[in-house]
């Protein structure tokens, strides 16, 4: 008599996916990338940057340079770094004025200097004028213009060639529509007191001279000899 034996039946391993529900597989997507942003973020705390520092005591008001500065290695939040002065912008802040004291030593911001407001260390003055007496208006903050004051029925020149720093809008509503209008220009400062003379005494023309050579006769009508000596010459504004 013949026994068969019996084989024992395959069993097949289950897979590992098989195993794996959606939810097991987001949590692991997710313990994945937090370790990636930790360790991106340990990576970002370890480096430094570039930035300036105050060599000096900077005074405010005063004009900067270069070798006012040096450079420090910090660790800062992105943040705060967007707001320091990196080094390849150090060279920006030539020939900037100091808006706040900032004391040796000290990290110093973009938002501490700021353009002079004119240029050759000069002064920035508006005009408050008509436009019917500002060349109808048509002046350009890139051109340069002469200031006529007339006073007692007498008109001379007491600005030539100052640069337009800057105009008033061309239109406007309430007063500005009705022809009010300034002009600020770059003067020194004797010139700036003459301005103000002729504003205060009489009135002024503001002449767009862009392009003009100098005029032939700085006063009308032509005082007498002895006056004429007497009188200064107006500066000019650049």
């Amino acid at each position: 008599m013949t026994v068969e034996q019996s084989k024992p039946a395959h069993r097949t391993r289950p897979s590992l996916t098989g195993r794996l529900s959606m939810g097991h597989v987001i949590m692991i997507t997710a313990g994945l990338l937090a370790v990636l942003v930790n360790f991106a973020l340990l990576r970002a705390r370890d480096e430094t940057s570039l930035v300036a520092v105050a060599a000096t005591d900077l005074v405010r008001g005063t004009k900067v340079s270069a070798d006012a500065f040096r450079m420090a290695e910090v660790q800062v939040d992105p943040d705060v770094l967007s707001t320091l002065v990196p080094a390849e912008y150090l060279l920006d802040l030539e020939d900037r004025i100091v808006a706040r004291a900032v004391a040796q030593g000290e990290l110093v911001s973009v938002s501490d200097f700021v353009e002079a407001a004119a240029p050759s260390e000069q002064r920035a003055m508006s005009i408050p004028v008509d436009r019917v007496h500002a060349t109808g208006g048509m002046i350009g903050d890139h051109d340069v213009v002469d200031v006529i004051g007339v006073a007692d029925g007498v008109a001379e020149y007491i600005v030539l060639a100052a640069p337009v720093l800057d105009v008033a809008p061309s239109s406007g509503t309430g007063l500005g529509s009705s022809g009010q209008y300034y002009v600020t220009i770059a003067v020194d400062s004797l010139t700036a007191l003459r301005i103000a003379s002729a504003l205060d005494g009489g009135s002024i023309e503001i002449i767009r001279s862009t392009g003009a050579s100098e005029p032939t006769q700085m006063v009308f009508p032509q005082p007498a000899a002895s006056e004429s000596a007497s009188s200064g010459e107006p500066d000019a504004g650049s």
